[in-house]
């Protein structure tokens, strides 16, 4: 994928993920319907369903049968942007270009997951999950001034989890996995405020790039009962880089004497590696409280940079073979979150929740195309137990994201903007054990 459609898609999708993934940066955390009615909290410590399979692995071993858990979540996004002011550099002083509105920037989205855990023994399990950990999509007018750097932008992964755990003891368990990930991506980009320029419509494409690829890599987990109403649970998920092969056109191309061809080209995307460590406490009879830190480390995020032949693209004209760059020098960033949940009777569970989602991206590299801020969640959700094998989950979020503003730069456009929004998810799944 060339470096200028990578870096357009990928900082556009992460303004959605931030939104619409509901994890910092672009990571997407929605694996259970039960899972989001606690804020995800305690999740690697937490066996009510098979879905604890994609967060730590050795909780396997907790499950005397085998069961087949599915579900989807949709994601309602309410994000706004506005383009304070821009200007262009063409003149002393710059020549000013306006500011626009942008409402409903981040799309609806559905996000599937299925998750199966099969008892070996009475200390060994296997497991399979398929679900998304990475994901955005943001849509901007075609003839918005701020063209060049916001346009229509998707992202979307799958990870296919193979999972096997083994009880050391009465106390320790561990699990291992591998993952195999898609990934999958589009991107379009616009003359904007470029026009006068470049003298073409503002609607025109400056860039149109799409590819996909495979990643590889592992997770490992540990749970620890500390005794029969205590637990804790240790998981760690590796990094994975992508090849996304693909295709694209743009400036880049004219500046190589190829106006308006469609070109080869890849873009490499480093998924960053997760740490959690999650606990379990019944505190009475009927209630228990859990809780989770969890460490993104989105540091390894510092660029986005597309390349291709040195005959096919000349980024700005002067850097042959690269398509498109962008520094991004992003932070790794925490979330904290805290849950309760209430065993009500043979028939209903509750359960609520709270979690703080940081940020990775420092305030001075923030861009238009990429306004994450930090973020709280506030859950609720509930169990139903419809018969002897089957449990339906249900779970409703509501994400309350700050305001952000900044300063972004493409080529000779400068763009002060403001950014933020809010962000509804209602989750419902399925759990049959065999």
């Amino acid at each position: 994928m060339n470096r200028l459609t990578k870096r357009t898609l990928l900082s556009t999708a992460i303004a959605v993920a931030t939104f619409q993934a509901h994890g910092a940066g672009f990571q997407i955390s929605e694996h259970s319907a039960s899972g989001l009615g606690r804020a995800f909290a305690g999740e690697a410590a937490i066996a009510d369903n098979a879905a604890v399979a994609a967060r730590n692995p050795a909780a396997m071993t907790m499950f005397d049968s085998a069961q087949l858990s599915g579900g989807i979540s949709f994601i309602q996004p309410d994000v706004d942007a506005k383009v304070t002011s821009s200007e262009l550099a063409i003149s002393n002083p710059p020549t000013q270009t306006g500011s626009e509105n942008y409402s409903d920037v981040a799309p609806d989205a559905f996000v599937p997951n299925i998750h199966y855990i099969h008892p070996l023994n009475d200390k060994m399990a296997v497991g399979f999950s398929a679900f998304s950990n990475f994901g955005l999509a943001t849509e901007y007018p075609t003839d918005a001034i701020a063209g060049p750097g916001a346009g229509k932008s998707e992202l979307a992964t799958v990870d296919f989890n193979a999972n096997f755990a083994y009880e050391i003891n009465e106390q320790l368990s561990l699990g291992l996995g591998l993952n195999a990930v898609y990934a999958d991506a589009s991107l379009t980009r616009n003359t904007g405020s470029l026009a006068p320029i470049l003298s073409s419509p503002a609607t025109d494409e400056t860039a149109n790039l799409s590819g996909d690829g495979w990643g590889f890599g592992w997770n490992i987990g540990a749970l620890w009962h500390i005794n029969e109403k205590n637990r804790l649970g240790f998981a760690y998920r590796s990094e994975v880089d992508i090849t996304l092969d693909g295709e694209y056109r743009g400036t880049s191309t004219a500046f190589a004497g190829k106006p308006g061809q469609t070109v080869p080209g890849e873009l490499e995307l480093n998924l960053p590696d997760i740490f959690e460590f999650s606990g379990y406490h019944e505190l009475a009879p009927k209630w228990a409280m859990h809780y989770s830190v969890m460490r993104v480390g989105w540091s390894s995020f510092q660029e986005l940079r597309a390349t291709g032949a040195s005959s096919d693209c000349i980024n700005g004209g002067s850097e042959p073979g690269v398509c498109l760059q962008k520094d991004e020098k992003w932070d790794d960033s925490w979330r904290y979150a805290i849950g309760a949940t209430h065993y009500l009777n043979n028939k209903w569970t509750l359960r609520a929740g709270f979690a703080r989602d940081e940020s990775p991206v420092p305030d001075e590299h923030r861009t238009l195309s990429i306004p994450d801020t930090d973020r709280n969640w506030y859950t609720i959700g509930a169990t139903y137990q419809a018969t002897k094998a089957l449990t339906i989950d249900g779970g409703f979020a509501y994400l309350n994201g700050d305001t952000a503003s900044g300063t972004e730069t493409e080529s000779v456009a400068t763009y002060n903007f403001e950014a933020g929004g809010d962000a509804y998810i209602y989750s419902v799944s399925a759990n049959y054990t065999f």
